[in-house]
């Protein structure tokens, strides 16, 4: 059985709207940060553990990617192992295809030695393919 994340609350949807603007757009530091913000929030909100470390797999995901860019295999390499666990289960999470955008980053992550992979026209993948704003 899949697991399903709970509804973020609060401004946490205004972040993470922002945070898959900005991963759309390339901008992975951004893109971190934006999810971040909604990370902090589930926090303090004291969300289930579960969801809080789900966000927290996104978040590496764009630091992954960030990483890949710079040319820090190690970033690459750590960030790759502490996502999967937490990305683990879920099929979909706030609109975002979990398995796509797993599937995404791994061809990244096993270009970790050399980072010259292009990352030109990644998006975060949608649920069921549909497009988002």
């Amino acid at each position: 059985m899949r697991d399903e994340p709970a509804p973020l609350c609060g401004d946490e949807p205004a972040h993470f709207a922002l945070g898959r603007q900005e991963f759309d757009a390339g901008r992975w530091w951004e893109a971190h940060e934006a999810w971040e913000d909604a990370w902090v929030a589930m926090k303090a909100r004291q969300a289930r553990p579960k969801d809080i470390l789900l966000m927290q797999g996104l978040i590496q995901c764009a630091a992954l990617l960030y990483n890949h860019r710079r040319g820090t295999t190690r970033g690459v390499r750590t960030q790759w192992a502490k996502l999967q666990p937490k990305l683990d289960g879920y099929l979909a999470a706030w609109g975002v295809n979990v398995l796509e955008l797993l599937e995404l980053i791994h061809p990244f992550a096993m270009d970790a030695e050399d980072c010259t992979l292009s990352q030109a026209g990644l998006h975060l993948p949608w649920q069921g393919g549909e497009e988002h704003d």
